[in-house]
C-alpha cells in the first residue's frame, strides 16, 4: 500500500458533501480490481459531475472523448482537454492504441490513421480525426476547447492560478508525464476543487499486472508527502483505480 488513504466507494458523499448517494452496480463491488473496467470508474466520475458540477474542467489526454462526454453529460461544465496529435508511442515504437475495423464499427473520420495488416484494418483510436470522434459525433463541441499538444509542452501562461474547478489526469502514463500533469493540474485547480487521477490502484497485485497503473502509483507514493502540501485531502476510493484529491488554499 501506498500511505495514501482509503475511502468506501459508498462514503464518497460523506468526504465530499454531497446530497445524492451513489449508485454503483453490485458486479463491480465484487470485480478483482486487476480485472477492472472502465465502466464502473465512469460511473462514479458521471456521480461526482453530477453533483460538484464544476464550471470549467481541465482533462489530460482526450482519446476519443468518453471522459469529455462523462462531464458535459453531468454538468454545464466547459471542458479543456488535451491530447498529443500524433497519438501515444509505446517504446518499440507502436501505436499505443488500435483497433480493428469491423462490420459494426463506426465508418473511419476523415484524418484518421489507418494500417492494414493481414488481420484486417487497424484503426488508430488517439490521433488525428480520432480524438474527440463521440464527442464530436455527439455534438458536444460547442463545449469544449480541443488542445493538440503533449502536455509537457502545454503553454498555460495565459491560464491565471485556480482558473479550473476540476481536472482529470488521464493522459501519458509514464512517470515524467504524470509529474508534468499532476504539478499543472494543482497550480490551475481552484481552492476546494478537485485533482482526480486515473489509472492508480495502491494494490500490488494490480500494479504487478496491469502496467498502466505502475508509474501512476510510483510518482504518487514517492512525492506523497509534497502532494500533502497541496492537498486537504488525498484519497483512494474502493474499488476503483480513481485517486481523489481536495485542492488546499
Amino acid at each position: 500500500m501506498t500511505g495514501v488513504d482509503t475511502v468506501p466507494v459508498d462514503e464518497i458523499r460523506r468526504e465530499l458533501s454531497f446530497d445524492e448517494q451513489i449508485s454503483f452496480a453490485s458486479e463491480w463491488r465484487t470485480r478483482p480490481l486487476r480485472e477492472w473496467v472502465m465502466d464502473a470508474d465512469d460511473a462514479t466520475l458521471r456521480y461526482l459531475f453530477r453533483n460538484f458540477r464544476p464550471r470549467r474542467h481541465l482533462e489530460f489526454g482526450t482519446w476519443q472523448g468518453d471522459g469529455v462526454l462523462r462531464c458535459v453529460e453531468e454538468c454545464d461544465a466547459t471542458v479543456w482537454t488535451i491530447n498529443v496529435l500524433e497519438g501515444e508511442v509505446r517504446p518499440d515504437g507502436g501505436w499505443a492504441y488500435g483497433e480493428l475495423e469491423t462490420a459494426e464499427s463506426d465508418p473511419p473520420t476523415p484524418w484518421s490513421e489507418r494500417l492494414s495488416t493481414n488481420d484486417g484494418v487497424w484503426a488508430r483510436t488517439d490521433s488525428y480525426g480520432q480524438i474527440g470522434r463521440k464527442y464530436l459525433k455527439a455534438g458536444w463541441g460547442k463545449r469544449v476547447c480541443q488542445i493538440y499538444a503533449d502536455s509537457r509542452d502545454w503553454d498555460t501562461r495565459a491560464y491565471p492560478d485556480g482558473f479550473f474547478d476540476t481536472a482529470f489526469i488521464d493522459g501519458g502514463h509514464a512517470a515524467d508525464v504524470v509529474e508534468n500533469d499532476t504539478r499543472q493540474a494543482v497550480r490551475l485547480v481552484r481552492a476546494g476543487g478537485l485533482v482526480i487521477w486515473h489509472d492508480f490502484c495502491p494494490l500490488e497485485e494490480v500494479t504487478r499486472q496491469c502496467e498502466s497503473t505502475r508509474d501512476v502509483v510510483g510518482f504518487i507514493t514517492a512525492h506523497l508527502e509534497e502532494l500533502r502540501g497541496s492537498f486537504t485531502r488525498l484519497f483512494w476510493v474502493e474499488p476503483s483505480w480513481l485517486l481523489f484529491g481536495i485542492r488546499s488554499n
